[in-house]
């Protein structure tokens, strides 16, 4: 494998070429080798000869008086045989560039760029049609080859049978297997490139990192996340770190984990600043539900499916929307991102309803037929507020209702939809609202005679003019001022509530006049 490796990256083999046909530094090679045969096998022989020369390449004169300082070189030329790092060439990323895919690797141990770890050499070869041709990399340090070396060690995407030369190297303190799932951990081993630098290489002294970890697991550069494309860094308020990729990014909060993030979902994260906008680190890989996509964050989630696109809900309208099922449940997929109401308060939209928050209410949602009600009326900016209540079934009864700070709205499919607002909500609720004697609303409020207004019920009405406020009417009373013209007729609006009047007595007062019912008789009479 190493005596491959040299003949690949030198053109030259120490062992076959005869000594005529050799340059100073492969008859250098030739002698030292010799130094060792006598107390080696042939195979180790081969072997010793390879990485004896392979510093002599490098710096033959240095090495031959000061053994061991060729493997100091950083450095290299576009003549000393060796392939470019992938930094070098492509844009400071050490990654794999497009064109390329990662096709195997080796390693190199006690490697100073890893606190003394072994530092993994990963090789980018060309995909087919291989697009790139031989050239020196021109840069004042790293000025080795790119796309000029044939070779392939193999341990990675062995699926892909047809591959070019080998355009740069990736640098790593991560085993290959964990950078790319698609590598084998079949090891190779060849310490020439121990010290093998750029200047665009920096010193990784850590072992693999959670985010290494989760990125391996994901597919490493094959995966959806690509190639990575900046190295871990620590997050703008530095409570953990992330790294960035072609499609994504991986986050970790040491007290939780890493994460990643990617495609339509890391598009709405990155719009929201990701960990310095409102949603914090994810808690979360992205998953599935309901034919679309999540992620979970510290205080909200990101929720994707072709139809609606990325938005995300936030703290407490989130936990409602998570409460009642999600995409799953009443409300179908968010519509729209979370988004601040005039007065303060947010909004989340989803396909069938809407989640309401405020300082003041807390969150509550309203969906189906009472949501189009909620809106027409101007939502949480309209004469109703914000909803104070869930959707909530009326005990007894197929009627719905959602309260809200100034009125109520109601539905079922007898009476459909109807809003209680202002002083009539109060006043029902204050009666005891369906548990009542009044019964349920059955349709919307109207306007009445001068001004005034009132709302129907099953077993009476509530009427409301200023100055009187609201007046409830019910049961027999109430039909018999039906019989008088109710506020049209000569009694006017009620002035008070039915009320107890006495042993066997109920009343109520109005403008002009009292009605009186005889409990036990039934007898109505007006005074």
């Amino acid at each position: 494998m190493t005596l491959a490796l040299l003949r690949d990256r030198t053109d030259v083999d120490p062992v076959a070429d005869p000594e005529g046909a050799r340059t100073f530094s492969e008859r250098v090679v030739a002698r030292t080798s010799s130094w060792l045969a006598p107390r080696q096998s042939r195979r180790s022989f081969l072997v010793k000869s390879a990485v004896v020369g392979s510093a002599i390449v490098v710096n033959p004169l240095t090495y031959v008086l000061k053994p061991g300082t060729a493997y100091a070189a950083l450095c290299g030329t576009c003549s000393d045989g060796w392939t470019a790092f992938c930094c070098t060439i492509n844009g400071g990323r050490n990654s794999c560039p497009p064109g390329s895919f990662v096709a195997g690797w080796w390693k190199a141990d006690n490697a100073a760029y890893c606190c003394g770890a072994a530092r993994y050499i990963i090789d980018c070869n060309a995909s087919c049609p291989t697009q790139c041709g031989c050239r020196c990399s021109g840069d004042g340090c790293d000025g080795r080859r790119t796309c000029c070396n044939q070779f392939r060690y193999g341990q990675c995407h062995q699926e892909i049978r047809c591959y070019g030369p080998v355009v740069c190297r990736v640098a790593t303190c991560t085993p290959p297997w964990i950078y790319d799932a698609a590598c084998t951990t079949s090891s190779a081993t060849d310490n020439r490139t121990v010290t093998h630098g750029s200047n665009c290489l920096t010193t990784d002294c850590g072992r693999p990192s959670p985010i290494d970890v989760l990125y391996g697991l994901t597919g490493g550069p094959g995966g959806f996340l690509g190639p990575q494309i900046s190295r871990e860094a620590p997050t703008g308020d530095r409570r953990g770190s992330y790294a960035m990729y072609t499609y994504g990014g991986i986050w970790l909060l040491p007290a939780i984990g890493p994460f990643e993030v990617h495609g339509h979902i890391f598009d709405r994260y990155s719009a929201l600043r990701s960990t310095d906008g409102p949603l914090g680190f994810p808690t979360t890989n992205e998953a599935g539900v309901a034919g679309g996509r999540f992620n979970r964050f510290e205080r909200g989630s990101i929720w994707w499916m072709w139809a609606t696109g990325a938005h995300d809900t936030q703290g407490p309208i989130d936990d409602v929307y998570r409460m009642f099922g999600g995409p799953d449940g009443v409300h179908g997929w968010p519509i729209a991102g979370q988004a601040p109401t005039p007065d303060g308060g947010a909004v989340g939209r989803f396909e069938r309803g809407a989640i309401y928050a405020s300082s003041r209410t807390g969150a509550f949602e309203v969906h189906g037929p009472i949501h189009t009600r909620y809106d027409q009326l101007g939502a949480s900016g309209g004469r109703l507020g914000y909803p104070v209540s869930h959707e909530t079934m009326a005990a007894g009864t197929s009627t719905r209702f959602n309260r809200f700070e100034r009125g109520s709205i109601w539905f079922d499919a007898t009476f459909g939809v109807r809003a209680l607002i202002g002083g009539i909500d109060a006043k029902y609720w204050q009666m005891g609202g369906p548990t009542s004697e009044i019964g349920l609303p059955t349709g919307e409020q109207v306007s009445g005679v001068r001004g005034g207004r009132s709302s129907p019920f099953t077993h009476g009405a509530i009427y409301y003019l200023s100055p009187y406020g609201p007046g409830a009417v019910h049961g027999p009373i109430f039909d018999r001022y039906v019989v008088e013209g109710q506020t049209g007729g000569r009694l006017g609006y009620p002035t008070r509530s039915v009320y107890d009047a006495g042993p066997d007595l109920r009343a109520c007062d109005f403008e002009h006049g009292r009605l009186t019912l005889r409990v036990s008789t039934g007898v109505i009479t007006a005074s």
